[in-house]
This record gives structure tokens, C-alpha cells and sequence, in this order.
């Protein structure tokens, strides 16, 4: 064991490996930073779809239709109903972040609605 991890090749393949590991981590964690302030950037035309989505949310699971489609079909709505807000507001088309940012938050309120918190 100890003559595989002295040789230099083995060594450099390790460093290589943690390297991208390390730099995909970061990657990460500022996509999550960047999500939560496009979010907050953009939370005047997020909070009414928000509250859309989370009522629409709540009716399907009281009518028992809380399944896999209908809620997709909620998110995919409350994100189009953003993006044309976005639209008119700010006369220019959404970034693919912008939309991922706002597609993981109203995916959050769903996921609320179905875990109790209405």
C-alpha cells in the first residue's frame, strides 16, 4: 500500500482527482449563494407566484391530486407566469440562472405545501 501511494503518478492522479473535487464543491455552493439572490434580487415578481403556486399546491392536495404530473404542471405554470412578469418589468428575457434560481424556490413551496406548511 505504502509503495502504490509513494509512487508519483498515483500521487499526482490524487491531487488531480481532489483538485476537481474541490472546485466542483465550489462551484456548488456559489450556485446556491447566486440562487438565493436572484431570488431575493427578484422576489417582487417571485412572492405573488409564490403564493399562486403554494394555493394551487394546497387545493391540489386537499382534492387528493397532489400527484407527480399535476404538481409539475403547477411549478411549470408558476415559472412561465414569472418569467412573463420578468418579461414586462424588465424588458429583457431571463437568464437560464435566473430561471433555475426561481424553478428551485417555487419547487421549495411545493415541497412545503406537502410536508405541512401551508
Amino acid at each position: 500500500m505504502n509503495e502504490l501511494l509513494n509512487n508519483e503518478q498515483v500521487q499526482a492522479a490524487l491531487i488531480a482527482l481532489i483538485v476537481v473535487a474541490l472546485n466542483a464543491l465550489a462551484q456548488w455552493v456559489r450556485s446556491k449563494v447566486s440562487y438565493t439572490r436572484i431570488v431575493d434580487d427578484y422576489w417582487c415578481y417571485v412572492q405573488p407566484v409564490a403564493e399562486a403556486v403554494r394555493a394551487e399546491a394546497v387545493k391540489a392536495l386537499e382534492a387528493s391530486q397532489a400527484d407527480t404530473p399535476t404538481l409539475k404542471a403547477i411549478l411549470t405554470r408558476g415559472l412561465a407566469q414569472w418569467a412573463d412578469s420578468f418579461r414586462l418589468n424588465e424588458r429583457k428575457e431571463p437568464t437560464a440562472t435566473q430561471i433555475a434560481a426561481v424553478e428551485t424556490e417555487l419547487a421549495q413551496v411545493i415541497e412545503a405545501v406537502l410536508n405541512g406548511g401551508k
